[in-house]
């Protein structure tokens, strides 16, 4: 018990300058931050939290990105079981062109919390960018069933769902979004693309009028027979 006590004592500096500098990092003082922040590596080479923040603090600025991988890379030695080390060095990896590596990081992070959105998303976008479309739906749609209110993701999912070959999956993600106003252009864009290339020619061709009509409110069209 009193090896505890002092453990935690001995700690206690540590906490207090973290707190310090991610305070400053708030106000708006990146640079202030990260060097409290690498100072405190100095101090605690073997404190995983430290690095983590180093970490994430040089991917937001985007400074010494190197540097920042290698913060990420020794705090998942120190904790393989912090699903945020695997996140922030993917992260890192993606940024200095290894999507490869990040998209495997992020997949460990995944397997230790499946309810990380931010991985979920990270990990969707670089399938979709990898062209690995039947992976990317599965993610895309595990986020958004997670994030229902992510409606951009939405229209993600209705491209890797129509890149996998699925034009029915496809079609209905997109005659959903028809409804939610600010994506609407968009949707209706890629709906009726996706209906010239299906044969529906004349239902492609009333969504394209009802974009030239300022004001109109669409109405939400069936699904086309097939």
């Amino acid at each position: 018990m009193i090896g505890f006590v002092a453990l935690m004592l001995a700690a206690a500096p540590h906490q207090a300058r973290l707190a310090d500098a991610l305070e400053l990092e708030k106000q708006g003082a990146d640079a202030q931050a990260l060097e409290k922040l690498e100072a405190l590596v100095v101090t605690d080479p073997t404190w995983d939290l430290a690095r983590l923040e180093a970490a994430r603090v040089r991917l937001k600025v985007g400074t010494e990105l190197e540097r920042a991988s290698w913060h990420a890379d020794i705090a998942r030695s120190l904790a393989p079981e912090n699903p945020r080390a695997h996140y922030l060095w993917a992260l890192a990896q993606d940024e200095n062109g290894n999507p490869v590596e990040a998209t495997r990081s992020l997949e460990v992070a995944l397997s230790l919390r499946a309810d990380f959105p931010d991985a979920r998303f990270r990990l969707a976008g670089l399938l979709s960018a990898q062209r690995r479309w039947p992976e990317a739906v599965i993610a895309w749609r595990t986020y958004v069933e997670s994030m229902p209110a992510a409606t951009g993701a939405r229209l993600q999912l209705a491209q890797a769902l129509e890149q996998s070959g699925d034009l029915k999956g496809a079609e209905t993600e997109l005659r959903g979004l028809l409804k939610v106003e600010p994506l609407r252009p968009v949707a209706t864009r890629r709906l009726a693309d996706l209906l010239d290339r299906s044969g529906h020619h004349d239902e492609a061709s009333r969504l394209r009028r009802s974009l030239e009509q300022p004001g109109r409110t669409l109405r939400p069209l069936k699904p086309s027979a097939r």
